[in-house]
């Protein structure tokens, strides 16, 4: 178990990652991609498809004039060769010596599977991600199925194979470099976030609350995802420990020992360490799912959850409360790409109850969470939700 550690409160600062919010797709081209297929019209589908993802981008001839775009560390190039849609993705280039059969392991277990549409392949020491595939078997919603994980899937894993076994970097994508002051606001935040998690965590071991350690285990992943541009091993180091730690189907126990671990690792990220893992990273396809009205009625409508936030901020378990709110607050930043207006007002929120006393802040956050549903969640038509964001 963790020192004993104390906390009062949970602060708040305002995120030093760029917004990726997506640009306003047209969904009748979906409609009219599936029926040029269903016509036999495959390559005028798959222009409609391209049309719907990149609508600022010109597609031409695939067969002539490959078409390439950015996905964080990904390079992405797709073109028709031999009547075959060819989608190829460089990931690394493999280490030298027994790290090499280390690295191909990995690849083979956890970057290839039955009935994935994308598979790794090898070619010479350099290792890809490929999808090839007829143009007339091309439905819509292979593409965009492709076209959403493949990317995000070598985004995820290139920078784990560098800082796990010694891999090469190959051909990866530009990311944008961070100024001091925005350097020094990351380390602020990274720092002030870890010694709030490892006190919590006490607080967490002491209740032997699994409602506290979810929200806990969640608040710990998605803060650091939300505020902070990582594209590195650091955050690769993370999200590979939240998968242990931030998985309600794990044993709490081993779940507190992984976090307690993941606490201890990150704390001891040096300054440096950290600033090689920052950068503004290009995103052509938003990583975040569209934030609707519907969604946020999942999370702050009257029911089960509310409810059970409702009673604990009037007992003595404010703590509780408080802590699930923030949780569930910065979740949605994290994993949602909201209209400007709404996430403005969820910053606010968090930004209002920062600081506070555990009781004082729970009532803040509860009660503009109701007003969150009653400007944004009863009047707003949802719209589509557009499947081709969001990553992990």
């Amino acid at each position: 178990m963790l020192d004993r550690m104390t906390i009062s409160a949970i602060t708040y600062a305002p995120p030093v990652r760029h917004g990726t919010r997506p640009p306003r797709r047209d969904y009748a081209l979906l409609d009219a991609a599936a029926d040029l297929y269903e016509q036999g019209q495959h390559a005028e589908s798959l222009a409609k498809v391209f049309a719907h993802l990149f609508p600022d981008a010109k597609l031409g001839d695939l067969a002539t004039e490959p078409f390439a775009f950015t996905q964080g560390s990904s390079r992405v190039t797709v073109r028709v060769e031999g009547g075959e849609l060819v989608a190829t993705v460089p990931l690394v280039k493999l280490p030298t010596g027994g790290a090499a059969i280390a690295a191909l392991r990995f690849v083979l277990t956890k970057l290839s599977a039955n009935g994935q549409l994308h598979q790794p392949r090898l070619r010479g020491d350099d290792i890809y991600l490929e999808f090839r595939d007829k143009v007339s078997r091309l439905h819509p919603a292979k593409v965009l199925e492709m076209l959403r994980h493949m990317p995000s899937h070598a985004d995820a894993n290139d920078d784990w194979l560098i800082g796990q076994f010694g891999a090469v970097p190959l051909e990866r994508a530009e990311v944008g470099t961070l100024g001091d002051d925005e350097v020094a606001r990351c380390e602020a935040i990274w720092r002030q976030h870890w010694g709030d998690v490892e006190a919590l965590l006490a607080e967490c071991q002491r209740k032997r609350s699994l409602f506290f350690l979810n929200e806990l285990t969640a608040y710990a992943l998605h803060r650091v995802t939300f505020a902070l541009p990582m594209c590195g091993f650091v955050i690769a180091k993370l999200r590979e420990a939240a998968g242990t730690f931030n998985d309600t189907h794990e044993d709490p126990t081993k779940r507190e020992t992984s976090l307690a671990k993941c606490i201890k690792d990150m704390k001891a990220i040096t300054a440096d360490e950290l600033r090689k893992d920052l950068g503004h990273a290009t995103f052509a396809i938003s990583p975040l799912t569209d934030g609707t009205a519907h969604v946020l009625a999942e999370f702050f409508s009257p029911g089960n959850y509310m409810d059970t936030i409702d009673k604990y901020r009037k007992t003595d378990k404010a703590m509780d409360a408080t802590v699930a709110l923030v949780s569930t607050y910065t979740f949605l930043l994290s994993r949602y790409a909201w209209p400007e207006d709404l996430e403005l007002a969820i910053e606010a929120a968090l930004a209002k109850a920062s600081g506070k006393p555990w009781r004082e802040a729970a009532d803040s956050l509860f009660h503009d969470a109701r007003e969150l549903i009653a400007k944004f969640g009863e009047d707003e038509d949802d719209q589509e939700s557009d499947d081709d964001g969001g990553g992990e």
